[in-house]
């Protein structure tokens, strides 16, 4: 029996699994548990949330709204079934049921003072009422999902002003330079003719998996954009986002937006199709959704998840031998094995590494995401920087909004001592990117560099942040004591050493040595772990 259940179709009611209501419930408490239980995975990004609900006020007040419901909704639900971090707000699948049985429309009589919300609602009916097609198109072809970019509705602006077009101009030249997805042209979108159409509708006739629609808004000299990323098939929207800017420069202006709008969709969608390929069997999954569904355990930093990842890619390589791709990904893996000294034997890893980046390199050219995971294959199992820095580079060339590139980037300016490039590209990386499942690994990566630049303090505070966001990424603890022997915290640094040496007990010196990348940048760094060992015995 399931603790909780949604009914949404007529008016909107929500009850224990008993079937006794849920009393305690705020109007957007309510609200939010529709918009989770709807998300695929019943999840949901805390920015997704506080814009929908809040959209009337500022990010930092929407934001702290979203935590003021938060604590009401969990002292009114049954407990575990809600859940927050930093990033994402989520419901137990397994403990709640949506009924969307019986007679009337979808939550029949429920509003919000929210314009966020209305529409999402509008929409959400829509993609119900209509007879929308099956999801079928890239699933079915085993091919990268298709995205549209519609035209804008533009508020405030002359009649026959034209800077909506110009704005879904650059967010589509934008997103085209990435290949984890094919963008419908521009012109097939705006030849697409009838704004009366609904999302399910619009996407069936231009074959999209994913659309992106938006409005513009304009009062003066100030400027507020909002967008979507809505599922084809349903309608069902995935991520918003609102952007507030000011009209000053108009090219830099359009360049700043479709940055931010391409730098975040990618990360949602990716999340998307991950939910997509999760919901097939596993044997019906094609090598692309194999591969997607290894990202989630190749993220997570552990190396029970690595080996997971590793044999996901396997499969998709023996659907596909020449997917690329994969390949580059599972030389990303193996890499990840040495650096974090998730083995005592790092000699078949490196091997492995070498050889994924050799077959890989000469088909990925044009791959922004491939040539990533190529470049830190290179940087973190085989110690050429030269390398990896001129495959990163490629990938910037090809896609300057490819956030993981620009992580790769910074880790890779780093180990030879460019530190001011490697914390611009940190930036950049958190500007494109804020809710990154790698997020923890920015972190660590600017420590490195206040390590290095001997800004210990601020070195400690960022490692300790990462070491929150990463749950269960023991391995950083060696950077924390580093560190704190190098700050002459010497009772800090061994209590980090125990629990580094507590998670790798078979670890020795030679092997830390022959297993982490060989950066030149903190000599110093190798000699503190070395007095670990003298200290140790």
């Amino acid at each position: 029996m399931p603790d909780l259940v949604i009914h949404l179709r007529g008016p909107l009611r929500i009850a224990t699994g008993d079937g006794r209501p849920l009393a305690g419930l705020t109007r957007r408490g309510q609200a939010m548990l529709v918009c989770l239980a709807l998300q695929p995975g019943m999840r949901a990004e805390r920015g997704y949330l506080a814009e929908l609900l809040w959209s009337d006020r500022s990010e930092e007040q929407s934001r702290a709204s979203l935590r003021q419901e938060l604590s009401v909704l969990k002292r009114a639900v049954p407990e575990a079934i809600l859940a927050a971090d930093r990033q994402a707000v989520w419901l137990d699948a397994g403990a709640v049921q949506v009924d969307e049985g019986g007679a009337g429309d979808l939550l029949e009589g429920f509003d919000l003072a929210s314009e966020g919300f209305e529409d999402w609602l509008r929409q959400a009916r829509a993609g119900r009422a209509a007879d929308a097609p099956a999801e079928t198109s890239a699933a079915a072809r085993g091919e990268r999902p298709t995205l549209a970019v519609l035209p804008f509705e533009e508020f405030g602006a002359a009649a026959r002003d034209m800077f909506a077009d110009g704005v879904v101009d650059e967010i589509t030249s934008a997103l085209s330079r990435c290949k984890e997805f094919r963008v419908i042209a521009r012109q097939s979108a705006f030849a697409l003719g009838d704004p009366g159409l609904s999302v399910p509708e619009a996407a069936a006739r231009l074959k999209a998996d994913y659309i992106v629609e938006g409005s513009v808004r304009r009062a003066g000299e100030r400027l507020r954009i909002s967008v979507q990323l809505v599922r084809g098939h349903d309608g069902h929207t995935l991520w918003t986002a609102r952007f507030d800017d000011r009209l000053d420069d108009l090219f830099d202006l359009l360049d700043r937006i479709a940055a931010q709008v391409a730098g975040q969709i990618l990360p949602n969608l990716r999340a998307a199709e991950i939910a997509r390929a999760r919901a097939r069997p596993p044997q019906d999954r094609t090598a692309y959704e194999l591969m997607l569904t290894a990202l989630p355990h190749f993220w997570a930093h552990r190396g029970e998840e690595n080996e997971r990842a590793i044999a996901l890619l396997d499969q998709a390589l023996l659907h596909q031998p020449d997917f690329a791709p994969a390949m580059a990904y599972k030389a990303w893996c193996h890499a990840h094995h040495c650096c974090y000294t998730w083995t005592t034997d790092g000699a078949p890893h490196q091997a492995a590494a070498r050889t994924l980046v050799s077959r890989a390199a000469p088909m990925v050219q044009d791959d922004p995401g491939a040539l990533v995971a190529l470049s830190a294959a290179c940087g973190l199992a085989l110690n050429d920087f030269a390398r990896a820095r001129s495959l990163v580079d490629r990938a910037l060339l090809l896609d300057p909004n490819n956030a993981w590139g620009w992580l790769r980037l910074g880790w890779t300016a780093v180990y030879v001592g460019e530190f001011d490039t490697g914390m611009a590209a940190f930036d950049r990386y958190d500007q494109l990117s804020p809710l990154d499942p790698f997020r923890f690994n920015g972190l660590f990566g600017r420590s490195a560099a206040l390590r290095a630049m001997r800004r210990f303090d601020e070195s400690v505070a960022l490692c300790e942040q990462g070491l929150r966001e990463g749950t269960g990424v023991t391995w950083a603890y060696r950077m924390l004591f580093g560190t704190h022997w190098l700050a002459g915290n010497k009772d800090a640094a061994m209590a980090a050493a125990r629990k580094w040496r507590a998670a790798y007990p078979d670890i020795t010196f030679e092997m830390a040595r022959n297993l982490m990348p060989k950066w030149q940048h903190d000599p110093a760094y190798y000699k503190a772990l070395q007095e670990l060992w003298r200290q140790d015995g």
